[in-house]
């Protein structure tokens, strides 16, 4: 899976491109530009499930989110686990808790600290910037996203009276059927998404309810 997959697969069919060597409106470059534009966006919309532990400590009653793959998840609920004896299990659910930083939680009671004896986050991380963790299911959902920007793109470059001068008018759509069509496609990647697996989720929190 590469942002390449995803343009000749899927947004030049959205974009009305029968060859991916063409190059008016939106080069091939452009094309991937949007499609990286588009993955960034999806979050914190969507991603993907992600799980690591940290210990437990009876010095402070604040957690540093663990990293997966580098990047702080998106915490959705943490457990606390056994892990002592070759025994893996669950022993409870942390269930008073919120954030106290972007990168940190505030856990209460306070735990002690016990060997053999985890806090367990689950939650969720950004899909890479080159697309290759994306499910199938997925590409034409950021290939929609992708489509709404090209068009918001060349409504912006319609809009410019000069770069309007040196146009084929045979050629030309005009600038409210562009800002339509972004947001038609915008609206298509929003429908996808609020039923997708993929759609980040938080569990309740006595802190927030």
């Amino acid at each position: 899976m590469t942002v390449a997959t995803i343009r000749t697969g899927h947004l030049n069919k959205f974009l009305g491109i029968a060859a991916d060597g063409e190059t008016v409106p939106w080069p091939s470059a452009d094309r991937d530009s949007y499609i990286a534009d588009a993955l960034n966006q999806t979050w914190p919309d969507i991603g993907k499930r992600a799980t690591a532990t940290v210990a437990t400590s009876q010095a402070s009653d604040i957690y540093t989110i663990p990293l997966v793959g580098g990047v702080t998840m998106r915490v959705s609920r943490i457990e606390i686990e056994q892990t002592a004896g070759g025994v893996l299990g669950k022993v409870d659910r942390a269930i008073d808790w919120r954030y106290y930083s972007d990168t940190q939680v505030r856990i209460a009671p306070m735990l002690a600290t016990i060997s053999g004896v985890n806090l367990r986050f689950f939650g969720w991380v950004p899909f890479l910037a080159d697309a290759s963790d994306i499910p199938l299911r997925l590409e034409p959902v950021v290939a929609m996203r992708a489509a709404a920007i090209a068009y918001g793109a060349a409504a912006g470059q319609q809009g410019n009276y000069r770069r309007q001068q040196g146009l084929d008018e045979s050629r030309v759509t005009d600038y409210q059927t562009l800002v339509g069509l972004s947001a038609y496609w915008e609206r298509r990647y929003f429908e996808q998404i609020q039923k997708d697996p993929a759609s980040v989720s938080y569990a309740p929190r006595r802190a927030r309810r």
